[in-house]
Protein backbone atom coordinates (compact mmCIF):
# COMPACT_ATOMS: atom_id res chain seq x y z
CA UNK A 1 0.00 0.00 0.00
CA UNK A 2 2.81 2.60 0.80
CA UNK A 3 4.50 1.54 -2.27
CA UNK A 4 1.73 2.16 -4.27
CA UNK A 5 0.90 5.60 -2.80
CA UNK A 6 4.48 6.34 -3.44
CA UNK A 7 4.06 5.73 -7.52
CA UNK A 8 0.67 7.44 -7.55
CA UNK A 9 2.66 10.59 -6.08
CA UNK A 10 5.64 10.15 -8.38
CA UNK A 11 3.40 9.72 -11.17
CA UNK A 12 1.74 12.90 -10.24
CA UNK A 13 4.52 14.98 -9.76
CA UNK A 14 6.16 13.70 -13.17
CA UNK A 15 2.36 15.00 -14.99
CA UNK A 16 2.33 18.53 -13.13
CA UNK A 17 6.31 18.91 -13.95
CA UNK A 18 5.75 18.15 -17.66
CA UNK A 19 2.69 20.43 -17.84
CA UNK A 20 4.75 22.93 -15.92
CA UNK A 21 7.84 22.90 -18.28
CA UNK A 22 5.28 23.40 -21.19
CA UNK A 23 4.33 26.45 -19.80
CA UNK A 24 6.19 29.57 -21.91
CA UNK A 25 4.76 33.32 -21.07
CA UNK A 26 3.19 34.67 -23.87
CA UNK A 27 2.85 37.98 -22.92
CA UNK A 28 3.37 40.56 -20.21
CA UNK A 29 4.03 41.38 -17.77
CA UNK A 30 2.37 44.37 -17.53
CA UNK A 31 0.45 46.27 -14.94
CA UNK A 32 -3.43 47.66 -14.56
CA UNK A 33 -6.17 48.56 -12.16
CA UNK A 34 -3.86 50.98 -10.48
CA UNK A 35 -4.43 53.25 -8.41
CA UNK A 36 -3.42 55.28 -5.04
CA UNK A 37 -2.74 51.49 -2.82
CA UNK A 38 -3.15 49.22 -5.10
CA UNK A 39 -2.08 47.85 -8.53
CA UNK A 40 -2.27 44.13 -10.25
CA UNK A 41 0.39 42.22 -12.50
CA UNK A 42 -0.81 40.46 -15.27
CA UNK A 43 0.86 38.03 -17.72
CA UNK A 44 -0.21 35.56 -20.41
CA UNK A 45 0.73 31.82 -20.00
CA UNK A 46 0.94 29.74 -23.26
CA UNK A 47 -0.82 25.82 -22.73
CA UNK A 48 -0.30 23.60 -25.76
CA UNK A 49 -0.39 24.70 -29.66
CA UNK A 50 -3.38 23.62 -31.96
CA UNK A 51 -3.36 23.78 -35.83
CA UNK A 52 -6.30 24.05 -37.97
CA UNK A 53 -6.64 23.58 -41.98
CA UNK A 54 -9.06 22.12 -44.36
CA UNK A 55 -6.85 18.93 -44.57
CA UNK A 56 -5.11 16.69 -42.52
CA UNK A 57 -1.40 17.33 -43.92
CA UNK A 58 -2.50 21.15 -44.37
CA UNK A 59 -2.74 22.66 -41.10
CA UNK A 60 -1.76 25.75 -41.86
CA UNK A 61 -3.14 27.77 -38.84
CA UNK A 62 -2.30 27.78 -35.17
CA UNK A 63 -2.96 29.36 -32.23
CA UNK A 64 -1.79 28.79 -28.71
CA UNK A 65 -4.25 28.41 -25.59
CA UNK A 66 -3.56 31.06 -23.48
CA UNK A 67 -4.44 31.89 -19.70
CA UNK A 68 -3.89 35.28 -17.30
CA UNK A 69 -2.00 34.91 -14.41
CA UNK A 70 -2.39 37.50 -11.60
CA UNK A 71 -1.07 39.18 -8.72
CA UNK A 72 -3.02 41.99 -6.97
CA UNK A 73 -0.73 44.11 -4.17
CA UNK A 74 -2.73 46.30 -1.51
CA UNK A 75 -1.21 48.50 0.73
CA UNK A 76 0.78 50.62 -1.76
CA UNK A 77 1.86 54.57 -1.10
CA UNK A 78 0.45 57.45 -4.05
CA UNK A 79 3.04 58.70 -5.76
CA UNK A 80 5.86 56.33 -5.95
CA UNK A 81 7.97 54.73 -8.12
CA UNK A 82 7.66 50.42 -7.64
CA UNK A 83 9.15 47.34 -9.33
CA UNK A 84 8.30 43.62 -10.02
CA UNK A 85 10.19 40.62 -11.34
CA UNK A 86 7.72 37.64 -12.57
CA UNK A 87 10.05 34.92 -12.67
CA UNK A 88 8.45 32.62 -14.85
CA UNK A 89 8.77 35.26 -17.52
CA UNK A 90 12.77 35.25 -16.84
CA UNK A 91 14.81 38.29 -18.09
CA UNK A 92 11.31 39.95 -20.04
CA UNK A 93 10.12 39.42 -16.44
CA UNK A 94 11.16 42.66 -14.32
CA UNK A 95 9.35 46.02 -15.10
CA UNK A 96 7.81 49.09 -13.27
CA UNK A 97 5.17 51.49 -12.72
CA UNK A 98 3.76 54.79 -11.20
CA UNK A 99 1.23 54.74 -8.36
CA UNK A 100 -1.24 58.10 -9.66
CA UNK A 101 -0.05 61.32 -7.15
CA UNK A 102 -2.32 62.58 -4.97
CA UNK A 103 -3.48 66.56 -5.49
CA UNK A 104 -1.75 68.86 -8.32
CA UNK A 105 1.13 67.34 -9.47
CA UNK A 106 3.32 66.55 -12.81
CA UNK A 107 3.16 63.95 -14.77
CA UNK A 108 2.70 62.69 -18.41
CA UNK A 109 0.64 60.04 -20.42
CA UNK A 110 0.06 58.71 -23.43
CA UNK A 111 -2.95 58.21 -25.86
CA UNK A 112 -2.97 55.99 -29.30
CA UNK A 113 -5.38 53.02 -30.84
CA UNK A 114 -6.29 50.93 -33.68
CA UNK A 115 -3.13 48.95 -33.57
CA UNK A 116 -5.29 45.46 -34.88
CA UNK A 117 -3.07 45.37 -38.17
CA UNK A 118 0.21 46.43 -39.94
CA UNK A 119 2.54 45.31 -37.53
CA UNK A 120 5.25 46.69 -38.82
CA UNK A 121 3.68 49.87 -38.29
CA UNK A 122 2.45 48.89 -35.07
CA UNK A 123 6.07 48.48 -33.49
CA UNK A 124 7.24 51.50 -35.35
CA UNK A 125 4.28 53.70 -32.84
CA UNK A 126 5.21 51.94 -29.61
CA UNK A 127 9.36 52.68 -30.44
CA UNK A 128 8.30 55.68 -30.53
CA UNK A 129 5.92 55.72 -27.32
CA UNK A 130 8.67 53.83 -25.27
CA UNK A 131 10.88 57.13 -25.52
CA UNK A 132 8.53 59.30 -23.47
CA UNK A 133 8.29 56.97 -20.94
CA UNK A 134 4.79 57.77 -20.23
CA UNK A 135 3.46 57.26 -15.99
CA UNK A 136 0.52 55.76 -17.83
CA UNK A 137 -1.22 55.02 -21.31
CA UNK A 138 -4.10 54.53 -22.44
CA UNK A 139 -5.69 52.94 -25.90
CA UNK A 140 -8.88 53.84 -27.41
CA UNK A 141 -9.58 50.25 -29.04
CA UNK A 142 -9.29 48.25 -31.48
CA UNK A 143 -6.07 46.51 -30.12
CA UNK A 144 -6.50 43.09 -32.09
CA UNK A 145 -8.35 42.44 -35.57
CA UNK A 146 -10.64 40.35 -33.86
CA UNK A 147 -10.84 39.70 -29.90
CA UNK A 148 -11.89 36.18 -30.12
CA UNK A 149 -8.65 35.06 -32.05
CA UNK A 150 -6.96 33.81 -29.19
CA UNK A 151 -3.67 33.78 -32.02
CA UNK A 152 -4.18 37.51 -32.37
CA UNK A 153 -3.54 38.21 -28.74
CA UNK A 154 0.26 37.22 -28.51
CA UNK A 155 1.41 39.46 -31.58
CA UNK A 156 -0.15 42.21 -29.77
CA UNK A 157 1.97 41.43 -26.32
CA UNK A 158 5.33 40.84 -28.12
CA UNK A 159 4.91 43.99 -30.01
CA UNK A 160 3.58 46.29 -26.97
CA UNK A 161 6.59 44.32 -24.53
CA UNK A 162 9.00 47.06 -23.73
CA UNK A 163 6.47 50.18 -23.46
CA UNK A 164 3.84 47.82 -21.30
CA UNK A 165 6.75 46.62 -19.10
CA UNK A 166 7.59 50.52 -18.13
CA UNK A 167 4.15 51.27 -17.68
CA UNK A 168 0.63 51.38 -16.83
CA UNK A 169 -2.04 50.75 -19.38
CA UNK A 170 -5.81 51.61 -19.35
CA UNK A 171 -7.67 50.17 -22.61
CA UNK A 172 -11.18 51.15 -23.50
CA UNK A 173 -13.05 48.32 -25.92
CA UNK A 174 -13.27 48.82 -29.45
CA UNK A 175 -15.40 47.15 -31.93
CA UNK A 176 -12.85 44.36 -33.10
CA UNK A 177 -12.26 43.31 -29.70
CA UNK A 178 -16.10 41.78 -30.16
CA UNK A 179 -16.63 42.37 -26.35
CA UNK A 180 -14.95 39.06 -25.89
CA UNK A 181 -14.29 37.07 -22.70
CA UNK A 182 -10.48 37.69 -23.35
CA UNK A 183 -10.56 41.11 -23.48
CA UNK A 184 -11.61 41.18 -19.56
CA UNK A 185 -9.92 38.40 -18.54
CA UNK A 186 -5.93 39.39 -20.14
CA UNK A 187 -6.67 43.18 -19.15
CA UNK A 188 -8.34 42.36 -15.79
CA UNK A 189 -11.52 44.14 -16.29
CA UNK A 190 -14.74 43.85 -14.49
CA UNK A 191 -16.91 46.46 -16.04
CA UNK A 192 -16.51 47.99 -19.69
CA UNK A 193 -16.49 51.34 -18.24
CA UNK A 194 -14.52 52.76 -15.33
CA UNK A 195 -12.54 55.70 -14.31
CA UNK A 196 -9.46 56.81 -12.12
CA UNK A 197 -7.76 59.65 -10.96
CA UNK A 198 -4.34 60.75 -11.49
CA UNK A 199 -3.30 63.84 -9.74
CA UNK A 200 -5.27 66.70 -10.42
CA UNK A 201 -6.96 64.90 -13.38
CA UNK A 202 -10.11 62.49 -13.87
CA UNK A 203 -9.81 59.75 -16.28
CA UNK A 204 -13.02 58.15 -17.63
CA UNK A 205 -13.12 55.21 -19.91
CA UNK A 206 -16.13 53.90 -21.44
CA UNK A 207 -17.81 51.55 -23.78
CA UNK A 208 -18.95 53.21 -27.30
CA UNK A 209 -19.56 49.32 -28.78
CA UNK A 210 -22.91 49.36 -29.10
CA UNK A 211 -22.56 46.46 -32.06
CA UNK A 212 -21.07 44.04 -29.84
CA UNK A 213 -22.55 44.43 -26.28
CA UNK A 214 -26.04 42.52 -26.73
CA UNK A 215 -27.98 41.01 -29.23
CA UNK A 216 -31.55 42.78 -29.18
CA UNK A 217 -31.80 46.42 -29.12
CA UNK A 218 -33.58 46.33 -26.01
CA UNK A 219 -30.75 44.78 -24.15
CA UNK A 220 -28.50 47.99 -25.81
CA UNK A 221 -30.55 49.83 -24.60
CA UNK A 222 -30.81 48.86 -20.95
CA UNK A 223 -26.79 48.64 -21.10
CA UNK A 224 -26.00 52.42 -22.70
CA UNK A 225 -28.93 53.45 -20.08
CA UNK A 226 -26.52 52.05 -17.38
CA UNK A 227 -23.87 53.18 -18.48
CA UNK A 228 -25.09 56.52 -18.63
CA UNK A 229 -26.10 56.77 -15.02
CA UNK A 230 -22.82 55.43 -13.96
CA UNK A 231 -21.27 58.65 -16.24
CA UNK A 232 -23.24 60.94 -14.42
CA UNK A 233 -23.07 59.80 -11.07
CA UNK A 234 -18.99 59.27 -11.68
CA UNK A 235 -18.63 62.89 -12.66
CA UNK A 236 -21.19 64.96 -10.00
CA UNK A 237 -18.49 62.85 -7.89
CA UNK A 238 -15.72 64.11 -9.33
CA UNK A 239 -17.04 67.31 -9.86
CA UNK A 240 -14.03 69.64 -8.09
CA UNK A 241 -11.38 67.62 -10.53
CA UNK A 242 -9.66 70.52 -11.91
CA UNK A 243 -9.25 68.67 -15.58
CA UNK A 244 -11.37 65.73 -16.79
CA UNK A 245 -10.53 63.47 -19.90
CA UNK A 246 -12.73 60.71 -21.02
CA UNK A 247 -11.77 58.48 -23.74
CA UNK A 248 -13.78 55.75 -26.14
CA UNK A 249 -13.41 54.41 -29.02
CA UNK A 250 -16.44 55.58 -31.58
CA UNK A 251 -15.82 59.80 -32.12
CA UNK A 252 -18.61 62.09 -31.62
CA UNK A 253 -17.11 63.96 -34.68
CA UNK A 254 -15.29 63.15 -37.36
CA UNK A 255 -13.81 64.25 -40.77
CA UNK A 256 -14.44 61.52 -41.91
CA UNK A 257 -17.90 61.89 -44.45
CA UNK A 258 -18.83 58.13 -44.50
CA UNK A 259 -19.10 58.15 -40.70
CA UNK A 260 -20.81 61.05 -40.62
CA UNK A 261 -24.06 59.70 -39.35
CA UNK A 262 -26.65 60.39 -36.66
CA UNK A 263 -26.13 58.80 -33.43
CA UNK A 264 -28.94 59.52 -30.44
CA UNK A 265 -26.60 57.93 -27.99
CA UNK A 266 -23.03 59.57 -28.93
CA UNK A 267 -25.34 62.98 -28.50
CA UNK A 268 -26.54 62.03 -25.41
CA UNK A 269 -23.38 61.14 -24.75
CA UNK A 270 -21.89 65.29 -25.67
CA UNK A 271 -24.71 66.41 -23.84
CA UNK A 272 -23.75 64.63 -20.40
CA UNK A 273 -20.43 65.48 -20.62
CA UNK A 274 -21.01 69.35 -21.44
CA UNK A 275 -22.94 69.68 -19.09
CA UNK A 276 -19.85 68.34 -16.72
CA UNK A 277 -17.46 70.73 -18.95
CA UNK A 278 -15.20 67.98 -19.48
CA UNK A 279 -11.26 69.10 -20.55
CA UNK A 280 -11.02 66.41 -23.47
CA UNK A 281 -11.86 63.47 -24.96
CA UNK A 282 -10.27 61.12 -26.59
CA UNK A 283 -11.28 58.27 -29.51
CA UNK A 284 -9.83 56.26 -31.79
CA UNK A 285 -12.09 54.13 -34.75
CA UNK A 286 -10.52 56.53 -37.16
CA UNK A 287 -7.20 55.45 -38.46
CA UNK A 288 -5.88 59.00 -38.66
CA UNK A 289 -5.46 62.39 -36.42
CA UNK A 290 -8.39 64.46 -35.90
CA UNK A 291 -9.01 67.61 -33.25
CA UNK A 292 -12.19 68.93 -33.28
CA UNK A 293 -13.34 71.64 -30.77
CA UNK A 294 -17.17 71.92 -29.67
CA UNK A 295 -18.70 74.06 -26.95
CA UNK A 296 -15.21 73.93 -25.19
CA UNK A 297 -14.63 70.55 -25.34
CA UNK A 298 -11.67 69.57 -27.21
CA UNK A 299 -11.91 66.40 -29.18
CA UNK A 300 -9.14 64.30 -30.42
CA UNK A 301 -8.95 61.07 -32.47
CA UNK A 302 -6.46 59.22 -32.53
CA UNK A 303 -6.41 56.43 -34.52
CA UNK A 304 -2.70 55.88 -35.99
CA UNK A 305 -1.46 53.00 -34.22
CA UNK A 306 -0.66 50.89 -37.10
CA UNK A 307 -4.56 50.03 -38.76
CA UNK A 308 -4.68 50.80 -42.90
CA UNK A 309 -4.81 54.87 -43.01
CA UNK A 310 -7.96 56.63 -43.70
CA UNK A 311 -8.03 60.06 -45.58
CA UNK A 312 -10.36 62.47 -43.29
CA UNK A 313 -12.38 64.17 -46.57
CA UNK A 314 -14.83 66.09 -44.82
CA UNK A 315 -13.76 68.36 -42.06
CA UNK A 316 -16.65 70.18 -40.09
CA UNK A 317 -17.10 73.65 -40.64
CA UNK A 318 -16.36 75.78 -37.25
CA UNK A 319 -15.49 72.71 -35.39
CA UNK A 320 -12.65 70.70 -36.66
CA UNK A 321 -9.24 72.71 -35.81
CA UNK A 322 -6.77 70.17 -37.61
CA UNK A 323 -6.66 66.46 -39.46
CA UNK A 324 -4.31 64.54 -40.67
CA UNK A 325 -3.66 60.45 -42.51
CA UNK A 326 -0.50 59.71 -40.17
CA UNK A 327 0.30 57.32 -37.87
CA UNK A 328 1.11 58.88 -34.47
CA UNK A 329 0.13 59.19 -31.01
CA UNK A 330 -1.07 61.73 -28.58
CA UNK A 331 1.21 62.73 -25.80
CA UNK A 332 0.20 64.53 -23.03
CA UNK A 333 2.05 67.03 -20.50
CA UNK A 334 -0.01 67.83 -17.46
CA UNK A 335 1.85 70.59 -15.06
CA UNK A 336 0.03 70.94 -12.04
CA UNK A 337 -4.15 71.48 -12.95
CA UNK A 338 -2.94 72.58 -16.70
CA UNK A 339 -2.25 70.06 -19.48
CA UNK A 340 -0.34 70.48 -22.78
CA UNK A 341 -1.39 68.16 -26.00
CA UNK A 342 0.62 67.20 -28.89
CA UNK A 343 0.08 64.72 -31.37
CA UNK A 344 3.43 63.31 -32.12
CA UNK A 345 4.39 61.17 -36.01
CA UNK A 346 6.60 58.60 -36.48
CA UNK A 347 9.22 60.66 -37.41
CA UNK A 348 9.19 62.99 -34.96
CA UNK A 349 7.30 65.59 -36.24
CA UNK A 350 4.84 67.91 -34.57
CA UNK A 351 1.19 67.50 -35.67
CA UNK A 352 -0.75 69.48 -33.53
CA UNK A 353 -0.63 71.06 -30.19
CA UNK A 354 -2.54 72.90 -27.59
CA UNK A 355 -2.79 73.86 -23.83
CA UNK A 356 -5.85 72.59 -21.73
CA UNK A 357 -6.63 74.61 -18.43
CA UNK A 358 -9.13 74.00 -15.70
Amino acid sequence: MIRRRWLVAVLASAVWTTWAAEDKVAGGPFVVNVGPKTATVVWLVQGSEVKLGTARDQLTRAALSLRSEKVTYTGLKPGKTYYYDVAAAGAAGKGRFKTPPAGRANFNFAVFGDTRTRHEQHKKVIAAMVKEEPDFVIHTGDLVADGADTGQWPIFFSIERDLLRKTVFFPCLGNHERNNRQYYDFFDVNFPYYSFDWGAAHIVVLNSDMGNIAVSELAKDAFWGEQMRWLGSDLEKSAKAELKFVAFHHPPFTAMKKRQVKDERLEELVALMEKYKITAVFNGHDHNYQHHLKNGIHYVVTGGGGAPLYDPDAPIPGVTLKVERTEHYVRIKVTGNQAKVEAIALDGRLLDAFELKP
